[in-house]
C-alpha cells in the first residue's frame, strides 16, 4: 500500500467500520463490540487491515487513522444509545497514539461531542507496550481516572509483569493460546496462568478467538468472564450487527 492510497482513503471515507460482539460467559449477552477497520478501496475491494495498519505505523499516519475510528466508533455508539441499545465499544490504539501530545486533547474533545466515556473501552497490545522502552503509563492512568475502560490485548503467558504493573479493567488472552488449549495442555496452562493473574487482581478476562463449542465449554471452568470469535458472530457493519442483537432477543 502506498501511502497517498491511505490518506486518500482516510480523507475521502474509503474506510469502514465493524464491529464483532464480545459476550458474557456463559450467558453469551452481549456485553460490546470491538471496532475493526476496513477498507473499501476502489479498485481491490474490502482490504483487511493486517494490508494496510503496518504502513500506517511505519508512515506516521496511524494518528489519522485512529482518531477517525475513534471518533467512527463513539458516534455509533451514540446512535446505538439513542435507540435504547447501550453497547460499549473496543477501539484498539496503537503506542505512537499514546506518546502523541494531541492524542488526549482529541480524545476529550470527541467524548464531550459523541458520548461520554462509560461506553468507551480502549485497547493496547500487549506485544507494544513490552518492548516500548518507555510505557505510556500516565495516559493510560489518565484514561482509567476519566471512566474510560482499559483492555491489555493479546496478552500470553509472557505478559504477568504488565498485569502486576498496568491498571487495567481487561485483559484479552491471545488467540493464538485460545485456539490451541483444547488441543495443546501447555497452551492451556499458560491460559490458565494469564486468567488467573488478572482474576487475582480483581480484572477481567476475555477469551479471543473463540470458534467452536469445544474451546466455548471451557470458558467459564478457566475463568473467563466474556469471549469473542467467530462462532459467537464475525465482525459485521452496523446495520447487521442489529439484525444479528434483534435475532438473539
Amino acid at each position: 500500500m502506498k501511502r497517498f492510497e491511505l490518506e486518500r482513503a482516510i480523507s475521502e471515507n474509503e474506510l469502514i467500520l465493524h464491529y464483532q460482539p464480545m459476550v458474557e460467559v456463559p450467558s453469551r449477552r452481549l456485553t460490546g463490540v470491538e471496532a475493526l477497520v476496513r477498507w473499501r478501496h476502489p479498485e481491490r475491494g474490502l482490504v483487511s487491515p493486517l494490508e494496510f495498519i503496518p504502513e500506517a505505523e511505519a508512515t506516521g499516519l496511524i494518528r489519522r487513522l485512529t482518531f477517525w475510528v475513534l471518533r467512527e466508533a463513539l458516534l455509533q455508539s451514540n446512535v446505538w444509545r439513542r435507540d435504547g441499545a447501550a453497547i460499549p465499544v473496543a477501539v484498539n490504539l496503537s503506542v505512537d497514539n499514546l506518546h502523541d501530545a494531541h492524542f488526549r486533547r482529541f480524545m476529550e474533545l470527541t467524548l464531550k461531542v459523541a458520548g461520554g466515556p462509560e461506553l468507551l473501552i480502549m485497547e493496547v497490545s500487549s506485544r507494544a507496550l513490552a518492548r516500548d522502552p518507555d510505557p505510556p503509563i500516565p495516559i493510560l492512568d489518565l484514561m482509567r481516572d476519566q471512566g474510560i475502560r482499559v483492555t491489555l490485548d493479546d496478552a500470553t503467558d509472557e505478559d504477568a509483569h504488565l498485569v502486576e504493573k498496568l491498571r487495567l479493567d481487561i485483559v484479552k488472552v491471545s488467540r493464538a493460546l485460545v485456539s490451541r488449549m483444547g488441543r495443546d495442555h501447555r497452551a492451556l496452562q499458560y491460559v490458565r496462568a494469564v486468567v488467573d493473574a488478572a482474576r487475582e487482581r480483581g480484572i477481567a478476562a476475555t477469551a479471543v478467538g473463540v470458534e467452536d463449542e469445544a474451546t466455548w465449554a471451557q470458558l467459564a471452568e478457566i475463568g473467563f468472564s466474556s469471549a469473542q470469535g467467530y462462532l459467537i458472530a464475525a465482525p459485521m457493519p452496523p446495520s447487521q450487527l442489529s439484525e444479528w442483537r434483534a435475532a438473539r432477543v
